[in-house]
């Protein structure tokens, strides 16, 4: 298993799904706030991913964490904060202090729109080599290993030309936690 380094939280309105990884509607205060500082603050701060190829779409400032748990308990929307864990190096903290629920494994973008090849290809039922994969409770792999396993059989399926339309991309695996309060 590739060392994994803690890199920060990201914001993810909660919704009950039987996916609960790294796809989903992150960083939403950029379009449902009327305080411009959220969006300001993602654009300057954390939105680096398509640009620094060590880099993940993630936050390590806990002051602009809790304000936007503030923010989004004023407006009553249910949310949940994930903490990721993968092999880029920035930008970095020490989650090993959290309390924290272990969701399991994803393989996504480092940012955008973190599309996951688990939830469009696996969950979505299109890719008919992958309806016998097994997923946990939360849609996501158990283990490091079985990601890795899993990237490299769509990989190969990818490059057959066997007639699957594929995202291309560079996608790494998350180690997926949810902070619990």
């Amino acid at each position: 298993m590739s060392r994994l380094k803690y890199n920060g939280y990201i914001m993810q309105r909660r919704k009950k799904s039987e996916y609960s990884g790294i796809d989903g509607d992150n960083w939403y205060l950029n379009d449902c706030s009327e305080n411009p500082f959220f969006e300001e603050f993602y654009n300057e701060n954390i939105d680096k991913a398509w640009n620094h190829l060590d880099y993940v779409d993630c936050c390590a400032d806990e002051s602009y964490i809790k304000k936007y748990i503030d923010e989004s308990v004023k407006m009553g929307i249910a949310f949940r904060v994930l903490l990721c864990a993968t092999c880029k190096s920035h930008p970095s903290i020490n989650g090993e202090a959290l309390k924290t629920q272990v969701l399991g494994y994803d393989v996504a973008y480092s940012g955008g729109s973190y599309y996951s090849c688990i939830l469009n290809d696996i969950i979505s039922g299109r890719i008919k080599e992958f309806k016998e994969i097994v997923l946990n409770e939360n849609g996501l792999f158990d283990t490091y290993e079985e990601a890795e396993q899993f990237t490299q059989i769509r990989n190969e399926l990818r490059n057959s030309g066997y007639g699957y339309m594929f995202e291309q991309g560079d996608f790494i695996i998350y180690k997926m936690m949810e902070v619990i309060f």
